[in-house]
């Protein structure tokens, strides 16, 4: 579908400065920590690394430890990362109660006003009284993420029900230890991210990720999707997995190899069921991969069932060459064309591919 497709263009000027940029909306456990922390681990310094893997567990725990079945639902909660050198921006989004929103509140406001010294001095006070209810353990966790960022914590609170608000948070680290620190700037505004949230929920979207699409960033992103789809008995999360990995194995296949195999891959609900995409810029395949594609769209079942039993059979006889099964058996099973565009820029060009998944 060409408006479908058009998020990828949407989506590349949005992030054209992020060396790594992922937002999931969907249904958070505390399973979700280190597939998240995986997906982010790119080369920095092992000191931060660390710190990273703190904070994004902490800002996730956030969306956790404040969740509400009674005010929230599985589209409310809202995480992302985006790596703007030299910062990281590790941002949350979740509903909370008025009693929350005061709590956090005058936390917040408190912890913002504190330097190193006294975040030290006022982490163990608050330990030492021993009051680790629910919220004291959330006090804690802010202290933690304000120490170790070492930058005032942006929230943002919006009102979207009667005595329910949405939660808007972001920490921001810097990860390049060498930066000059008079040549930083600022970190982005919260209300950068807070946009894209809008976005994520007006186009009903459930997923996007930019950045590298090697096997070590691959397989975290697909065990995100896995389990985290569809509903609990039905199929639609194994199409959704299966559409996934054959499209983000084609941007790792096809892609222009700079440093790093880069590019976009994004899910968002339509009427009839599920819209997967990517982008990437093309190593010199663009005209045949049309061809190709344009080929599998004109085919009936029976043509594509052919075809398919073709290709597996001279794929055995190529170690580690799947020779173009993975498009032929995403037509076959889902029934719906391959859409498929390509522009040009300076950079050379780039392919933006995607299909529906029916319900």
């Amino acid at each position: 579908m060409v408006e479908d497709i058009k998020l990828i263009s949407l989506l590349r000027k949005c992030f054209s400065e992020d060396k790594i940029c992922m937002f999931y909306r969907g249904n958070f456990d505390d399973t979700f920590t280190d597939k998240l922390i995986s997906l982010a681990d790119y080369d920095v310094e092992k000191k931060a690394k660390k710190r990273i893997s703190f904070l994004m567990s902490e800002s996730f725990q956030n969306i956790v430890r404040h969740g509400n079945d009674e005010i929230s639902d599985h589209t409310s909660s809202l995480f992302g990362i985006r790596a703007l050198e030299p910062f990281l921006h590790i941002f949350s989004c979740n509903r909370v109660s008025s009693v929350d929103k005061l709590f956090l509140e005058e936390k917040l406001g408190l912890i913002n006003s504190l330097d190193k010294d006294q975040l030290k001095a006022y982490y163990t006070q608050i330990l030492s009284e021993g009051t680790l209810s629910k919220k004291g353990g959330a006090g804690l966790g802010l202290i933690e993420m304000a120490k170790k960022s070492q930058k005032p914590i942006q929230t943002e609170f919006r009102k979207s029900d009667n005595e329910v608000f949405a939660f808007n948070m972001q920490i921001d680290l810097i990860v390049d230890d060498q930066a000059v620190s008079g040549l930083l700037g600022n970190p982005l505004a919260i209300e950068e991210n807070t946009a894209m949230a809008d976005l994520m929920t007006d186009r009903d979207m459930i997923f996007l990720y930019k950045g590298d699409f090697s096997d070590e960033v691959i397989t975290p992103m697909l065990n995100i999707l896995e389990g985290n789809t569809g509903e609990e008995g039905d199929s639609v999360g194994f199409k959704i997995y299966h559409a996934a990995v054959e499209l983000m194995q084609n941007v790792s296949r096809h892609g222009a190899k700079t440093e790093k195999r880069e590019g976009i891959f994004a899910i968002h609900k339509t009427e009839n069921g599920y819209y997967l995409c990517t982008g990437n810029y093309m190593a010199n395949q663009e005209n045949e991969l049309e061809k190709y594609v344009a080929g599998l769209n004109a085919m009936n079942k029976s043509e594509l069932d052919a075809l398919y039993r073709q290709k597996l059979k001279a794929s055995v006889s190529i170690p580690n060459n799947s020779a173009g099964v993975g498009l032929i058996d995403l037509r076959r099973s889902f029934k719906t064309v391959l859409d498929f565009k390509l522009t040009e820029d300076k950079n050379g060009s780039y392919l933006m591919m995607g299909l529906e998944i029916p319900f």
